[in-house]
């Protein structure tokens, strides 16, 4: 009987223990959740976990602070891009108004010229400066409306007023197609895709097409520019990146890039016959 009642005993001693130790997992899995919603009530508990629950509560705090702190500094990169950006603004606007003046005294001097277009390219950065902490500073910052693809296309190359010589062609499959996103920064996106054909020496013809499945709607970008590289690829979209015969400032596609995320949605790249071609998918589901 004593036998029984011992080996009765560790039964009930095991499952007493089993329970505990899953009740108290289950307590460590509720204070991660907790503190994944803002919940940092410090535990009180003491026993054989309080160890590994005070590490876990001090680790999620000092991840919680180190991001804090990463955001702050991250809001004050941003604050000072923009106030840069404002700030080398009005000068340029000055020797803009300068220039022209120098232009009607000296028509025919070329230095002028060569200065006239060094400062506007400087004031396009100041634009581009400006546009890139706007989208950095404000994440929620794009309107959810119904878009219609052909519309911003026609404004993105109303807005580039394409040289004669290249010739564009569009789709009508474009009228038809809707997606949920922010017209004007949508128009942003497919500008500055469109500048990277634009730019190549070699392209004079740029074909426009659309698609859609239940999952997404695209928009196919395909110029005759030469294609891009393959060492190239995957840094197009970095911010800064220029390729050796760019003639840009390395932001447009990565402003893209950012754009399309903002509005849930992807690009990608690939090399085509004699030319490169842009899919931009805008996902139908969130």
């Amino acid at each position: 009987m004593i036998y029984i009642f011992w080996i009765i005993s560790l039964g009930l001693l095991y499952y007493f223990l089993e329970k505990r130790k899953k009740n108290r997992i289950n307590e460590l899995i509720d204070l991660i959740e907790n503190m994944k919603n803002q919940d940092y009530k410090i535990p009180m508990k003491q026993d054989d976990f309080s160890i590994l629950e005070d590490k876990i509560y001090k680790l999620f705090i000092e991840i919680v602070e180190a991001k804090e702190t990463s955001t702050k500094n991250s809001e004050k990169q941003i604050e000072y891009l923009e106030d840069i950006a404002h700030q080398i603004k009005t000068p340029i606007t000055s020797m803009l108004f300068s220039i022209e003046s120098l232009e009607m005294d000296f028509p025919d001097n070329d230095d002028i010229e060569i200065l006239k277009r060094q400062t506007i390219r400087l004031n396009s950065l100041s634009d581009i400066l400006l546009k890139l902490s706007n989208l950095d500073a404000n994440k929620n910052m794009m309107k959810k409306e119904s878009v219609n693809l052909n519309e911003v296309l026609m404004y993105a190359l109303d807005t580039l007023n394409v040289k004669s010589g290249i010739d564009v062609v569009v789709d009508n499959s474009l009228k038809e197609k809707y997606i949920e996103g922010d017209f004007y920064w949508l128009c942003e996106a497919i500008i500055n895709i469109l500048k990277n054909a634009l730019n190549r020496p070699v392209c004079d013809k740029i074909i426009i097409n659309s698609y859609k499945n239940p999952l997404y709607t695209s928009i196919t970008i395909e110029d005759n520019g030469g294609g891009i590289e393959k060492e190239n690829m995957k840094k197009i979209f970095k911010r800064f990146y220029k390729t050796p015969d760019s003639n840009g400032f390395g932001i447009g596609l990565a402003m893209a890039k950012t754009i399309v995320e903002k509005n849930n949605g992807e690009i990608v790249v690939k090399n085509v016959d004699d030319g490169a071609v842009f899919e931009t998918k805008f996902y139908n589901v969130t």
